[in-house]
């Protein structure tokens, strides 16, 4: 695709440019931890390069790729293409454009950090608003699934997010963290409470 360069991450090749998020240490964390199953539902909000939702398509689940980005959902396309699977991807604001959410699988590297930043599409990846919560939220609020995996970082309102899901009635089932600098990334899955989940 004109304007798109390709570039190689965990062995997987990516469409990116300019204006789309190009994979680092909190997709490689959050991809560390997935597990989808054959003829699952997911759906990769925030899709960015792809990067997320062909790792979900290539364990076997039927994957809908949606980003507000129209720069990251056509980078999805190609890398989707150069990866040999098939995403339904889409272009709009988190989920507005589906009538029913209930998936067994969210898939979420939202924007995390506590600023507002979206005088250009690039913005939007790290742009998480209040706390760096208000997008994860949101979407969380919107999504009826059996097993939500997203990433945040110490910069963002942890807090608020242990509140938001005592009040869901959902738990982590499994944390991976890393170090980078003076920040601390977190990779979870969450699931209802007392649901063991595939651990």
């Amino acid at each position: 695709m004109d304007g798109y360069r390709i570039v190689e991450f965990n062995g997987y090749k990516l469409c990116v440019n300019e204006e789309v998020y190009e994979p680092a240490e909190d997709s490689e964390i959050l991809a560390s931890i997935l597990d989808v199953r054959q003829g699952e539902n997911v759906l990769d909000m925030g899709s960015g390069s792809g990067l997320l939702g062909i790792i979900a398509s290539k364990m076997g689940g039927r994957v809908t790729s949606i980003d507000v980005n129209p720069y990251a959902t056509e980078a999805t396309l190609c890398s989707s293409r150069l990866n040999g699977v098939d995403l339904e991807v889409i272009n709009c604001d988190s989920i507005t454009c589906l009538r029913e959410v209930k998936v067994d699988t969210l898939i979420f590297n939202p924007p995390y950090l506590p600023v507002y930043e979206t005088s250009s599409w690039i913005g939007y990846s790290w742009s998480g608003g209040r706390g760096g919560v208000e997008v994860l939220l949101g979407v969380m609020r919107q999504v009826n699934a059996k097993n939500y995996y997203f990433v945040y970082s110490s910069f963002t309102d942890e807090e608020e997010i242990t509140r938001f899901l005592q009040d869901r009635g959902l738990e982590i089932n499994k944390v991976k963290e890393r170090v980078i600098g003076f920040e601390v990334l977190k990779a979870v899955k969450v699931v209802a409470k007392g649901d063991l989940g595939r651990a």
